[in-house]
């Protein structure tokens, strides 16, 4: 007779199944063994032949079989081979459903993000470049928890914005699976980059104009000094 193999799966190791599954079959052995002794137990070895048979009296193998009821094991936690493959079949087809229904509401954000992100200009694009700067490396934890929950559309773009830099999947992924949209984010990412790197030259001219008027100062607190100094003397 064929036997059916089977399978675990999840939690349950392929490798414990089998050392339980022994010892379930050898304590039945043993309860079955146990209950044969028991209905045994007045044919001793020193009895004859006849004794035996009045002690057993008119039971026949039929009653001591029923008598000796075998206890059936049953695997709990396989399946067979067939029910695998069902199984396997039909959670393919879930996993396929969800990636494709997941990529739809990623594709929409990524869509709503760039194409909020592109139609900004101006005075418009300046701030909102310069408040994603403050708002990418930390910011207000209050502003950051009020935009990830806000539903303005410029609110989230930054959100998409912020999920993106930080290297999430499903918003990279999103824009890799249109070519458009990529082209439209990079050619953003340029103009926002061209905004901070004027920002940081007029910052880095600032900086050089105060160094420079402080050098000035202490140039003509010196020479005051030294003027006051010689009238002094004098």
């Amino acid at each position: 007779m064929n036997r059916a193999h089977h399978f675990t799966f999840g939690m349950r190791s392929s490798r414990a199944f089998p050392r339980t599954w022994k010892r379930k079959k050898t304590q039945a052995n043993r309860e079955n063994r146990r209950k044969s002794d028991e209905l045994l137990v007045q044919a001793k070895p020193e009895m004859s032949a006849q004794d035996i048979d009045l002690a057993v009296g008119d039971v026949t193998p039929a009653q001591l079989a029923k008598s000796v009821f075998r206890k059936r094991l049953r695997k709990t936690g396989t399946v067979t081979v067939g029910e695998k493959v069902k199984l396997k079949l039909e959670k393919r087809a879930a996993t396929v459903g969800r990636r494709a229904k997941s990529h739809e509401k990623y594709d929409l954000l990524a869509a709503e993000a760039v194409g909020t992100l592109t139609s900004l200009d101006g005075p418009q694009l300046v701030d909102f470049v310069r408040r994603a700067l403050v708002f990418l490396h930390g910011g207000d934890p209050t502003e950051w928890a009020r935009i990830k929950q806000s539903e303005d559309r410029i609110d989230r773009a930054l959100s998409f914005l912020e999920s993106h830099q930080r290297g999430s999947a499903p918003e990279r992924e999103a824009l890799c699976r249109n070519d458009d949209l990529r082209s439209a984010f990079r050619d953003w990412a340029t103009k926002a980059n061209r905004i901070l790197g004027k920002d940081r030259k007029a910052m880095r001219r600032k900086i050089e104009q105060k160094e420079a008027t402080e050098k000035m100062v202490k140039a003509l607190r010196r020479q005051a000094e030294s003027k006051s100094a010689t009238k002094s003397v004098a």
